[in-house]
């Protein structure tokens, strides 16, 4: 194989790669029109791609998956992996999925520690016009 054709054969095996880590960031699963608070503790901050997850325990002792944003999208607005821990209660704002059973909650728009009121707060998401037709 010439270093010319391993090279296309290179680009062509990174976009293959690249494409399904893209088309997850579909939403339709999530209740886009409706806002839900979870208050609780976090038993958990995984910093991982694509999304840091937060594992928490609600006031009704449910347990949630907490879908945040990316590493990138955090760290340039100043977030570390000492801001959340376990053990700190919080209030988080977002979008839970259509299914009630997944416990699972994504889109966020507001994080707050009520220990010493840190808040971190996403800029304004759009409604869908779906929301919004009757």
């Amino acid at each position: 194989m010439t270093t010319r054709n391993a090279l296309r054969f290179a680009a062509i095996a990174a976009c293959s790669v690249l494409r399904p880590a893209y088309a997850h960031h579909s939403y339709a699963m999530f209740d886009q029109c409706k806002s839900t608070a979870l208050e609780g503790e976090i038993n958990d901050v995984e910093w991982v791609n694509p999304h840091i997850v937060i594992y928490m325990r609600t006031r009704d002792v449910e347990n949630y998956r907490v879908e945040w944003y990316s590493l990138g999208q955090l760290q340039r607005d100043g977030i570390a992996a000492e801001t959340l821990r376990a053990g700190d209660r919080v209030i988080i704002t977002g979008h839970a999925m259509r299914d009630p059973s997944a416990k699972v909650l994504s889109l966020l728009s507001q994080i707050r520690r009520s220990s010493d009121d840190w808040t971190w707060n996403h800029p304004g998401r759009r409604v869908p016009e779906s929301c919004t037709t009757n």
